[in-house]
C-alpha cells in the first residue's frame, strides 16, 4: 500500500457581530458580514491548520488572497471555515477555503501565507 499524504486542514467558526457588519464602515454598506470579516476568518483558519508543524519562534503571515464573496450572512449567524493546505513551497504557504453559513457556502478564498520569523518581525515594526 502507497502512503497517503496526511491533508492539513482545520476548521474555525465564528459568529457575525455587528461590528463585524459591512455597516460598520458606513451607512452606505448592509448589516451583514463584511468581506474583511469573512477573509480574516479564512486567514486564522489557514493558520490555526499550520501551527502545530510551525519551529519554535516562527508565525505565519498572509501574502495573498483572492475572495469570491458569495453571499450575505446576517448578525448571529455562525460561519463555518474549512481551510486546506494544497501546496507549500519552502517558506510559502498556498490554501483552499470555503466559508459556509447553515451548510451553504457563502465564501471562497484562495490564500498564501508566509512563515517568518515571529521576533524578527516584532524587531522590523518596531523599526529596527
Amino acid at each position: 500500500m502507497a502512503d497517503r499524504k496526511r491533508r492539513v486542514t482545520h476548521q474555525l467558526a465564528a459568529t457575525v457581530s455587528e461590528r463585524d457588519t459591512a455597516a460598520s464602515f458606513g451607512v452606505d454598506f448592509p448589516p451583514a458580514a463584511s468581506t474583511p470579516f469573512v477573509l480574516g476568518l479564512a486567514e486564522v483558519a489557514c493558520h490555526e491548520a499550520v501551527r502545530p508543524t510551525l519551529s519554535p519562534g516562527d508565525i505565519t503571515v498572509g501574502v495573498r488572497a483572492v475572495i469570491d464573496h458569495l453571499a450575505p450572512s446576517r448578525v448571529g449567524a455562525k460561519l463555518l471555515a474549512r481551510s486546506e493546505l494544497v501546496r507549500r513551497r519552502g517558506r510559502k504557504l498556498y490554501f483552499d477555503v470555503e466559508i459556509e453559513d447553515g451548510g451553504a457556502v457563502v465564501a471562497r478564498v484562495k490564500h498564501q501565507r508566509a512563515i517568518v520569523d515571529a521576533q524578527r518581525m516584532r524587531q522590523r515594526l518596531a523599526g529596527q
